[in-house]
């Protein structure tokens, strides 16, 4: 394998440590940002909703800036603007800042998101196999070791004004070092074509996938530990072990999900994904002690792991002429997911409890396996389809 082919898979796998790293290290701090401002719920949603803002902004123009100055210098821009939002996020003197930041970190978080798997599918081209599922290994690799940092600096009660800049200033160093010293050079493919073009009818069921694997992973980091408390009767701690179960197998799994996509093609691996989480999901609700909900998450984890890399693999092999583009369209389509579900199981939880609730997630799941062939359909599958 050419060297320079091996240095780049390694340097986007750091990034993709350092993004999960700093969206975690946000995630973990909710509650001390929250008492550090004074913030009402409402306040604290208002700047949710600013962060998905951003979030849905920056997806929706990733994909022509992506275009036209290349995956390598949009993952740099990414960087900067997703590690400077955090300390931006701390110090905010005011609810209004507080939101704006927030609105930074969401545009930071989704730029640099696209750009690094843009640059993951050049890489994986050049690999000629899939590589894909353990880049996002990385990514919760690094969300872990965010969360777990968080929870050293609160025992320390390190304050955010102090946590957030350092982070953020250590996360963006790692970050930059490894697109200069790994990323490939040269441009993109259809880099400097038109920014904007139809993403095209393949495009539109690898994003449906996209979609119902970030509903799952949506369900689970929105209302597990929520689920496990009030269905279950689950203690805190237990409450918070189903979370770190899904990720635990998240990352064993796409670890290795690469090598089972190779040797039984991407169809049948997302019919097996699909029956395994929806499985999880059973075991969840039909839980009669919280042990037994951590193991149904656990297999949850398992199943949805490799969805979303998949799809996005795909992706960018559906239109090797503009990867970026591609890779950003059902991404787009995958975050839609990840923003309306906990909503929809809100909703119903609210109208007829939240085990009918989680039932919207397994409905949902269960759909990839009927989208599966259209991966071979749009020529997104390995050879063995």
């Amino acid at each position: 394998m050419d060297a320079e082919l091996v240095r780049a898979r390694r340097a986007v796998s750091v990034v993709f440590a350092a993004c999960g790293a700093a969206f975690g290290t946000w995630l973990a701090r909710v509650p001390a940002v929250q008492d550090r401002l004074g913030l009402t719920t409402g306040q604290l949603a208002a700047g949710l909703f600013g962060l998905a803002a951003g979030s849905v902004v920056a997806l929706l123009l990733a994909g022509a800036v992506i275009t036209r100055i290349g995956s390598r210098v949009a993952a740099i821009v990414g960087a900067v603007v997703l590690c400077g939002g955090l300390p931006l996020v701390a110090i905010a003197p005011s609810v209004p800042v507080f939101v704006a930041a927030l609105v930074v970190l969401g545009v930071g978080n989704s730029t640099l998101d696209v750009a690094m798997n843009a640059h993951a599918a050049r890489v994986e081209h050049g690999y000629g196999r899939p590589i894909f599922a353990g880049f996002h290994a990385f990514w919760n690799i690094g969300g872990l070791a965010g969360s777990g940092a968080d929870a050293l600096v609160e025992t320390w009660h390190v304050p955010v004004t102090v946590h957030f800049p350092v982070a953020g200033g250590v996360l963006l160093a790692v970050a930059l070092r490894a697109v200069r010293t790994g990323f490939l050079r040269g441009p993109d493919r259809g880099q400097g074509g038109p920014a904007f073009a139809w993403p095209g009818r393949a495009l539109v069921p690898l994003g449906a996938i996209a979609f119902c694997g970030f509903v799952a992973e949506g369900a689970v980091n929105s209302w597990g530990a929520v689920y496990l408390s009030e269905v279950t009767a689950a203690g805190p701690a237990v409450a918070a072990l189903g979370y770190f179960a899904f990720s635990v197998t998240m990352i064993v799994v796409r670890l290795g999900a690469d090598r089972i996509v190779a040797r039984a093609g991407a169809v049948s691996f997302l019919r097996l994904a699909s029956v395994v989480a929806v499985g999880g999901f059973a075991v969840v609700l039909a839980a009669p002690v919280p042990v037994v909900g951590v193991v149904g998450f656990a297999l949850v984890g398992a199943g949805v792991a490799g969805i979303v890399p998949v799809a996005w693999s795909a992706a960018g092999r559906t239109q090797p002429d503009a990867p970026g583009r591609a890779v950003a369209a059902v991404a787009a389509c995958g975050y839609a997911g990840f923003l309306i579900e906990p909503v929809v199981i809100g909703v119903v939880a609210g109208w007829a409890g939240l085990r009918w609730g989680l039932v919207s997630a397994v409905v949902v799941t269960a759909v990839v396996a009927v989208l599966a062939p259209a991966l071979r359909e749009g020529r997104g599958s390995s050879a063995h389809d």
